[in-house]
């Protein structure tokens, strides 16, 4: 994106729009206030950050009309007055918003005429947020109406949407690097719709019935265990499964999960060996070592490397996410393949290097795990009531119907102009892909309102 001007603003004040009244803006920041903690042995500060704080500075021209800047500001509440910065206008654009206190207003008379006002408003409670605007500027809806989708998330977690259908799957071709016939360590970071699913899902698969060619398979048990399956020959099936399992993890819960296999054990016997992971690195037991009862080894297909499924995605199909899976010739060993989600690029990576392809109805996308803040702006109101909510989906609707943000909703709309600040649980997992929408029971005209949303990328608390 290239560099920008000013041009094109707005500002607008407990619901009242006094972008024509402002003639420039002073000061927009904030963030923690530095603490100097400075130990004796140090020769330079040293600080970490303390209380948020924020503030929005501006002049305004000098408007006595109805309605405007002088009858807007000049009041002085003791109240807190919500204030938002436009940058820009559209759909998309920055703007950032403040929860605070008004401090001054403060009138200059210049020798050329011109009549000007200083004002100030400080945070209270929350600090400046920066977010971007999901409605074109200044939206006006004259009956219930859903927005255009706007895109976030792209600094959090990636994944493989997997909806569970025939055909949903990733894939990469057959390479003599995963042709793997001795140790082989299976690593994937995936959350599961459902931890016990109505049938059995694969996560990672060389494993297609067509033509007998069966090598290795990871999956997951109707009763939430893990089961690792081979073939020596391509046609029969051995298979070992996990002696505890993962039912205990709620609905949509992530985790890694790891299966390895030893397939020479002194000379008589050969062992599989299952884990949990909560980063991938530090791994936990996840039940007893199965022995096999004898050495094995597997066989050397010509299947495909797959995500989500067997035989092209046509058996024992995921339903839910992956984030990234990798395959090691021999336990702990070389990285074969490194499969990594990457909504960047709305596909599915690998360094290793291997070419992976999204098919069916799978998709890449990007999630935040931290919840959201939202602001609204209502310019005016005609008709009984209104509310303005947000819907997310991973997709901007194209496979993944857009669905209400729990705790997304404003407060019911009767009379404007007004102002409010939400936020959702800040443990609440936000999708790629926001909109606003408006839905009325008793019906209504007109609607002019503006929101902005912040999404947060990291932890925060207020």
């Amino acid at each position: 994106m290239a560099k920008q001007s000013g041009l094109g603003d707005g500002l607008i004040v407990d619901g009242t729009n006094l972008s024509g009244d402002t003639g420039s803006l002073g000061r927009i920041g904030g963030g923690p206030n530095p603490l100097v903690v400075t130990g004796i042995d140090k020769g330079a500060f040293e600080r970490i950050g303390g209380q948020r704080d924020g503030g929005i500075e501006w002049s305004s021209w000098f408007n006595p009309a109805s309605g405007q800047a002088h009858a807007k500001l000049s009041s002085l509440p003791l109240i807190n007055r919500m204030i938002t910065y436009q940058r820009g206008t559209t759909l998309g654009k920055p703007a950032a918003c403040l929860v605070g206190k008004q401090i001054n207003y403060d009138p200059t008379r210049g020798d050329d005429g011109a009549m000007t006002i200083a004002v100030q408003s400080l945070s209270n409670g929350y600090g400046i947020e920066w977010g971007e605007q999901v409605t074109p500027g200044v939206r006006t809806d004259t009956g219930a109406a859903s927005g255009d989708g706007v895109e976030f998330g792209y600094d959090g977690e990636d994944y493989l949407a997997l909806p569970g259908a025939s055909g949903d799957y990733a894939s990469t071709p057959d390479a003599a690097a995963l042709d793997i016939t001795g140790d082989i360590d299976l690593r994937v970071r995936v959350a599961l719709n459902d931890w016990t699913p109505a049938a059995e899902s694969t996560l990672i698969a060389k494993y297609t019935a067509t033509g007998n060619q069966r090598s290795y398979a990871l999956a997951v048990t109707t009763a939430g265990a893990l089961i690792f399956r081979w073939s020596e020959d391509g046609t029969a099936e051995k298979t070992e499964t996990s002696s505890a399992n993962l039912g205990g993890l709620a609905a949509g819960a992530t985790t890694w999960v790891r299966a390895t296999l030893d397939a020479d054990v002194g000379g008589t016997d050969a062992n599989v060996t299952f884990y949990t992971s909560d980063d991938g690195v530090t791994w936990t037991q996840l039940g007893a070592v199965q022995p096999v009862g004898a050495t094995t080894s597997i066989f050397v297909s010509t299947a495909v490397l797959e995500l989500g499924g067997q035989t092209l995605g046509t058996v024992n199909r995921l339903a839910g996410k992956i984030f990234r899976a990798q395959v090691l010739n021999s336990i702990g060993g070389t990285s074969v393949a490194a499969p990594i989600a990457s909504a960047a690029t709305d596909t599915v990576t690998d360094a290793t290097p291997r070419t992976w392809t999204v098919n069916g109805n799978a998709y890449v996308s990007s999630r935040t795990r931290y919840g959201l803040q939202a602001y609204l702006q209502v310019l005016s109101f005609t008709g009984t009531d209104v509310t303005v909510k947000l819907q997310s989906s991973a997709d901007d609707g194209a496979t993944d119907t857009y669905a209400d943000v729990t705790g997304g909703g404003f407060t019911q709309i009767t009379a404007g102009p007004t102002s409010e600040r939400i936020a959702t649980s800040s443990a609440l997992e936000i999708e790629r892909y926001l909109r606003v929408v408006t839905t009325s029971v008793g019906g209504f005209s007109e609607l002019s309102f503006v929101v902005v949303v912040a999404v947060n990328l990291t932890e925060t608390e207020f």
